[in-house]
């Protein structure tokens, strides 16, 4: 099965491009979380409520103030060509994405629960979904410290890896095979690189990673499903949420082809991804338990701040351990720099992954 959406093609990404070029204004203030998504918890005063899980501490703000950097999708460097690759052309592309997805979700919320089954509708929503995924702070640092290790253990050493290898080919689009090994990190080591400057290549492999991997992944190899919860649902910084099965350690983290992929829509909608195999059982609202177990794991997978309803106060109420210090420059092995701990890795008794009546 192949990804319908239009907005991974060569096509749409050069007219994002154009916009670029022909676009006098500049936009400064990027945000890492769309303002139309934190808009769906505002109170009539515009205001959604944030909570930061370093210092506790929670205020009051409109979406248009938060979950932003200053040009934080600019993709500038001397050795790039600013008429082939306009500086802003990735912001660009991601509010026309945006504008879109807006009407997505409100599609969403006229679905009464159960699967999602309008195959335009879900391959959509796997694009914005995926671009959600790889376009916030966490994705930028991974593709930073991705590079740093790459040069500190050597370009060759890191392709030539038999577990690295192929989750290189999924980035790059390109096919693997076993007994083409060899041949394929000769062909990726001949490939020039994007660029030399560190965060323009870092934003480069992130566009990479969300139109060659995860967004066939979310498309093609998922089912979405809507479930209700009557208690409120918060949200966070890395709203798309992976769940393990009930036996996956705590000090691991969870990747994007997890049993369970959560995103919540709105204060008591989820959109729920699973296996194409895997059908979600009745009934699809969530008990008290199940809420407060989701609202948990959304709230630890954050990278630093929950966002909710004001008048919730659901994250200020939680108790979660801080992330633990890493330096993956301190690492004694490429796969040691790219395992960073989680929220849990040294609490020792961590709370088991919700869910798990859909998991196990």
């Amino acid at each position: 099965m192949q990804v319908t959406s239009k907005w991974i093609t060569d096509a749409e990404i050069e007219r994002s491009k154009q916009i670029t070029r022909s676009q006098p204004q500049r936009t400064r203030r990027h945000h890492f979380i769309p303002q139309m998504y934190l808009k769906r918890w505002t109170d009539q005063d515009g205001r959604v409520l944030f909570t930061d899980t370093e210092t506790g501490t929670s205020e009051l703000d409109v979406p248009e103030a938060i979950a932003n950097e200053e040009f934080f999708y600019r993709i500038v460097g001397e050795d790039i060509d600013p008429d082939e690759h306009p500086d802003l052309w990735f912001e660009t592309h991601m509010g026309r994405i945006e504008d879109k997805a807006a009407g997505w979700l409100r599609a969403l919320d006229q679905q009464p629960d159960g699967r999602v089954r309008d195959p335009n509708l879900t391959h959509n929503l796997a694009v914005f979904l995926a671009l959600q995924s790889q376009r916030t702070p966490r994705s930028r640092s991974f593709e930073l410290d991705l590079d740093a290790a790459i040069t500190r253990f050597g370009s060759r050493t890191v392709v030539d890896d038999r577990m690295m290898l192929p989750l290189l080919c999924r980035a790059l689009g390109l096919p693997y095979s076993p007994l083409e090994h060899s041949r394929i990190v000769e062909q990726i080591l001949a490939r020039p690189e994007f660029s030399r400057d560190a965060t323009a290549k870092a934003i480069d492999n992130s566009i990479k990673v969300w139109r060659n991997r995860i967004t066939p992944l979310f498309a093609c190899r998922r089912r979405w499903w809507l479930v209700s919860s009557p208690i409120a649902l918060v949200t966070c910084d890395e709203p798309v949420v992976p769940v393990q099965r009930a036996r996956w350690p705590r000090s691991r983290i969870a990747r994007f082809d997890s049993p369970l992929i959560l995103y919540p829509i709105g204060p008591h909608r989820l959109l729920v991804g699973t296996p194409p195999e895997r059908t979600l059982t009745a009934p699809l609202t969530l008990t008290s338990d199940e809420t407060q177990a989701v609202n948990l794991e959304i709230a630890a997978h954050s990278l630093q701040f929950v966002y909710e309803q004001p008048g919730t106060d659901t994250a200020a109420r939680m108790s979660l351990p801080l992330m633990p210090i890493f330096d993956p420059t301190e690492a004694a092995t490429f796969w040691d720099a790219m395992n960073a701990p989680t929220r849990w890795s040294a609490t020792a008794d961590p709370p088991p992954w919700p869910l798990q009546r859909w998991t196990s």
